[in-house]
């Protein structure tokens, strides 16, 4: 298993089990939801805990967590879209 530490605005690649530590640059508070329709990636949630301008917040991918690509919500990025987590 590895660690990640990713921009929450930013899509990234993991692996079931993975840490990952979301870093809040958005000058604005950030909650990580579940897009309607899809499996929810990650161990804690949904939502993940708000993380508040200039800090993180850790979780791991679930464990088992099948190949392929898991769209989520974040309520703080510009553009607005699904980030995605592929797996592997």
């Amino acid at each position: 298993m590895a660690d990640h530490t990713e921009d929450v605005c930013n899509d990234w690649h993991g692996g079931q089990g993975d840490k990952v530590t979301f870093i809040n640059n958005t000058g604005m508070s950030c909650t990580i939801k579940q897009e309607k329709g899809t499996t929810w990636p990650f161990k804690d949630g949904p939502p993940l805990p708000t993380i508040p301008v200039g800090q993180t917040i850790s979780t791991h991918l679930k464990q088992p967590l099948k190949n392929g690509n898991y769209p989520y919500s974040v309520d703080c990025c510009k553009d607005k879209v699904p980030k995605v987590v592929t797996v592997p």
